[in-house]
């Protein structure tokens, strides 16, 4: 069986539901003095990694593609914002910057963001109540099964994410955004696992994928396409020198495409993270994802008008 039908309408039943309670999350994340759309790179992560603290080294882990200098930015103005506050004596990783917890504000920051969102998601009731907990029940077993599948590949992003379970009494809705949200860490854990044995850096990675699906050609196209990743033109101009070196991507005029072996390395790479992300839905029966993909398609279309 294909699972990928079945993933797609995940992500797209978890956006739908985003949508309703996204907004309100920004708006009280603006309450706090926190740019549009950055609550949850830091702060939530802040809260995450709890009891230990938040560094960028840590943040790197699952932001592979994103510069070490832009998220130690983004916690830096996290401490400026009274939210952070160093641990110890600015204790750091090795080649980091500090390590931060959050300071009462920012535990007070984080509960109001939380609390915005189990409030907007609290009466809503896409589906009757005995088909939600029904898919609440069968995200729960893929979750269940990912948590136990064996590596590669680990998981790190998973286990992270399990820290936010908002419990077993907490309502069904909030209880499937969070079951959601495992399955993308997992996904997260997953395409980690494939790629990095590779030996490449995430931004060359990820320039390599964007030239696969043909969404760039170029730095400045890659550049237009990933502003807020923290990397300049330059970096582009090295990442696909490190995969021209590599022979994964050929240039001509300016023009960057990808190989033939870099292209047939690329297919693996994808069917690599394809084999264990999924490796976990086949303890999953076949009647029951037949059953979850009919249930996700009635959940993500009776959501769907609070998309944009």
């Amino acid at each position: 069986m294909s699972y990928n039908d079945v993933w797609s309408l995940a992500r797209k039943a978890w956006l739908a539901l985003t949508a309703h309670y996204g907004p309100a999350i920004d708006r009280a994340a603006e309450e706090h003095g926190i740019p549009l759309g950055e609550w949850y790179g830091w702060l939530m992560a802040a809260r995450i990694f709890e009891p230990d603290p938040v560094s960028s080294t840590r943040l790197k882990i699952r932001s592979a593609y994103t510069a070490l200098p832009r998220l130690e930015a983004d916690l830096a103005k996290g401490v400026q914002l009274g939210l952070l506050e160093p641990a110890g004596h600015g204790a750091a990783l090795p080649g980091a910057g500090g390590e931060y917890y959050l300071t009462r504000q920012g535990h007070r920051a984080v509960q109001h963001l939380i609390d915005t969102a189990y409030a907007a998601m609290a009466d809503l009731r896409p589906l009757p109540d005995d088909d939600l907990q029904r898919l609440a029940g069968l995200l729960w077993q893929l979750v269940e099964a990912s948590l136990a599948a064996p590596e590669p590949p680990g998981k790190w992003c998973l286990r992270i994410a399990r820290h936010f379970d908002p419990g077993a009494g907490a309502p069904v809705v909030v209880r499937i955004d969070q079951y959601l949200s495992d399955l993308k860490a997992y996904r997260d854990d997953a395409f980690l696992a494939a790629w990095r044995p590779h030996g490449v850096t995430g931004q060359a990675w990820e320039a390599f994928t964007l030239l696969w699906r043909g969404a760039a050609a170029t730095p400045d196209e890659l550049l237009a396409r990933l502003p807020y990743r923290g990397f300049g033109r330059g970096d582009y101009v090295d990442a696909l020198q490190e995969l021209i070196a590599r022979g994964w991507v050929a240039e001509d005029q300016g023009v960057y495409s990808v190989t033939g072996p870099g292209l047939e390395l690329r297919e693996a790479t994808e069917a690599t993270a394809d084999r264990y992300f999924y490796a976990a839905w086949q303890r999953v029966s076949d009647a029951e994802i037949d059953e979850l993909r009919e249930l996700l398609v009635r959940f993500r279309d009776a959501l769907a008008p609070a998309q944009v």
